[in-house]
């Protein structure tokens, strides 16, 4: 997957120059399906699909997309912090995924899959622009939270050194598994920090956290269009009982555990949940080549 990655410049509204946007795409719209398009979680990159994605682009266009801030993308910062980059908060990435969706979809109406802290911006997005989303899935996905605090640039730049320390990331890593032996291997710890030695990356962080980040928990029930909530039965990093929640505010979803998986059920379990997703679209599955792809 990661050989596959594309970098595409994008005019997004709100800021003066165009957004080198990293993303990976596969399949074909001439399957008739909507396009189904994924957003990571947070301080990740579009490499967390790299066992869901090839599932999903079996029955349609797909695209994994890291937004602005986040991933591969161009930052517009620099590690110095000599160059004032663009803000980077909820307004800019929304605006990102809406220039994405126009200039790379065609507008044609999307399946948007968000887990994690990419929930809660499938959520922003789909609340704020109904128009572009046919369908949502939500996969273990943030929104109860509402904000982060604002900290010292200091102070800030401190923690997220920290976050790119190989300890925390393999701590991270541990937590995200219910099958820890197999999956929280040196690999994918490797996998999860690439995109922390991208230019910029620490500034940019420190963007984020200066917008406060995420506030939506009263949008859950606006949520307007289909809605699939997949949830590790096992999360030990957003609590279970968030996935009810859900499913009792927005009005008409669809809850699915996922059995023996931790937080990242596209990591975990990504043939359940492309089955899940294929079901909740309409789409058949291929099983035998999903079984096929299971390694």
């Amino acid at each position: 997957m990661a050989e596959g990655l594309q970098r595409d410049p994008l005019n997004v509204e709100g800021l003066a120059d165009p957004v080198n946007t990293s993303y990976a795409a596969g399949g074909s719209p001439e399957t008739g399906n909507p396009p189904i398009v994924l957003l990571h979680g947070f301080d990740s990159s579009c490499l967390e699909f790299r066992r869901l994605f090839p599932l999903l682009s079996e029955r349609t266009d797909t695209y994994a997309v890291d937004l602005i801030g986040w991933g591969f993308t161009e930052t517009g910062h620099t590690d110095d912090g000599a160059v004032e980059g663009p803000p980077i908060g909820p307004d800019q990435k929304r605006a990102h995924l809406y220039a994405f969706w126009e200039q790379k979809l065609q507008k044609r109406k999307m399946v948007l899959v968000g887990a994690s802290l990419g929930g809660a911006t499938a959520i922003d997005f789909a609340v704020e622009h109904p128009e572009a989303v046919e369908r949502l899935v939500l996969v273990d996905s943030q929104a109860f939270i509402d904000g982060v605090d604002s900290m010292w640039k200091p102070l800030a730049m401190m923690g997220l050194s920290v976050l790119q320390s190989k300890p925390l990331r393999d701590l991270a890593n541990k937590m995200a598994y219910y099958d820890k032996e197999r999956l929280a291997t040196k690999d994918a710890m490797h996998v999860g920090r690439l995109h922390t030695f991208m230019p910029g990356w620490k500034e940019a962080g420190f963007a984020f956290m200066e917008s406060q980040g995420y506030k939506i928990s009263k949008k859950v029930s606006q949520i307007s269009v289909p809605t699939l909530i997949c949830w590790g039965r096992q999360d030990e990093i957003l609590d279970p009982a968030n996935a009810k929640r859900f499913e009792e505010e927005i009005e008409g979803s669809k809850l699915v555990w996922l059995e023996e998986c931790g937080h990242c059920g596209h990591l975990e379990q990504p043939q359940r949940l492309a089955a899940e997703i294929f079901d909740f679209m309409s789409i058949e599955a291929a099983q035998p080549e999903l079984a096929a792809k299971q390694s």
